[in-house]
């Protein structure tokens, strides 16, 4: 097995030795998957394991109903799981709640809205639900796919309240160019997480996919950074006249979708304009 990196994707080596973490990664490697079922091989593969120790960690998993065997030999996810993912969308319907809030996110701005998803562990966002712009001309968000916090209102909104071990974790990496204007200078990535933290949101401008203009703002559970929410448009009907009214949209957004965090120094009231 190739020696364990830095990069965003990969785990430490402790992690990749423990049986209950693997399984926990394949069964995310799952979860994540467009595809309906999966073949042990597909799977050692993708987690840069052995077929042998692949099969381990499934049949593991399907004794516990994580994941159930198709009629073709190959796995998909278990009843259990689907039980347990039911019991907990009912008890914390954020999913549910994000829809509506995208929604009429959207209705108020006339632009397509978006939530993501923060993940510590791999020092990622990925966009999990949108609500698209009635306009022809729009930007579609790419959906499940994992991407840099440091390119982007999105992941900057995200990344100015992560833990530090993340923000250093992130500072300290490839800060890869995604346009021409992506910030890939550490000192001035860490002043502008200076000015999206005080401010409670962040606006870009061309920064992950060139033409587009983005406002976004964080989600929190208690006082846990899990993603963010916000507006997508192209730059030709970006209109700065209306940034104090997009801004303040998405931030209350942002905190309708925050689940029990009160800390009153991030309310749009207190925050400074752009």
């Amino acid at each position: 097995m190739p020696p364990v990196t830095e990069s965003p994707d990969s785990e430490n080596a402790t992690h990749r030795r423990q049986p209950l973490a693997r399984g926990i990664e394949l069964l995310t490697l799952i979860i994540d998957s467009d595809q309906d079922s999966h073949g042990v091989r597909e799977l050692a593969g993708r987690m840069n394991v052995s077929p042998s120790t692949a099969h381990r960690l499934i049949t593991d998993l399907e004794r516990l109903g994580m994941v159930a065997r198709t009629p073709t030999g190959t796995y998909q996810l278990g009843d259990e799981f689907l039980r347990l993912a039911w019991s907990t969308s009912a008890q914390h319907p954020l999913h549910e709640l994000a829809s509506r809030t995208l929604e009429r996110l959207s209705a108020t701005t006339g632009e397509t809205s978006f939530f993501s998803s923060f993940s510590q562990l791999r020092a990622r966002m990925m966009f999990t639900l949108t609500a698209e712009s009635p306009h022809p001309l729009r930007y579609v968000i790419p959906l499940h796919e994992w991407l840099p916090l440091h390119a982007g209102a999105s992941g900057l909104a995200i990344l100015a309240f992560a833990p530090e071990e993340v923000r250093q974790r992130v500072i300290e990496g490839e800060l890869e160019a995604k346009t021409d204007r992506t910030s890939v200078d550490a000192e001035e990535l860490l002043k502008r997480l200076e000015t999206v933290k005080s401010q409670g949101y962040c606006v870009s401008h061309g920064e992950r996919i060139s033409g587009a203009v983005a406002v976004a703002a964080p989600v929190f559970s208690n006082t846990r950074v899990v993603g963010s929410t916000g507006v997508s448009l192209p730059e030709s009907r970006f209109n700065a006249s209306q940034l104090d009214s997009l801004i303040a949209t998405v931030v209350s957004s942002a905190e309708e979708l925050t689940l029990g965090y009160r800390d009153d120094t991030f309310r749009f009231s207190n925050r400074s304009g752009v």
